[in-house]
């Protein structure tokens, strides 16, 4: 099925937009954010449920939304338990270098 012109480039047109706003783009990029977005994605390639993962790692349905959507202050406890229960073994953490040669 072909979509109509422009189905999806409107949302596309709007991210890149939207980073272009030093803001904005320091929220992207920021820690929370990218671990609910790790998060999301995994739980949605093992088919599970917020409900599901909250209950494979003993928390709640609310707390999994907050991870996922980089809201809220979530303890480590928390996050390993959620970790386990995605079986995610490790985080390969993006290194900027031309940031951190700024920093010195």
């Amino acid at each position: 099925m072909k979509h109509p012109k422009g189905l999806g480039s409107d949302f596309e047109n709007l991210k890149q937009a939207a980073r272009e706003i030093p803001e904005v783009a320091e929220y992207l990029d920021s820690f929370s954010v990218t671990i609910g977005d790790m998060v999301l994605a995994r739980r949605i390639q093992l088919g599970y449920t917020q409900s599901l993962l909250a209950n494979l790692a003993q928390t709640t349905q609310a707390r999994i939304s907050q991870i996922e959507s980089g809201n809220g202050n979530v303890t480590s406890d928390i996050l390993n338990r959620v970790f386990k229960a995605l079986k995610l073994a490790s985080l390969n953490p993006t290194f900027r270098d031309e940031e951190a040669a700024t920093i010195s």
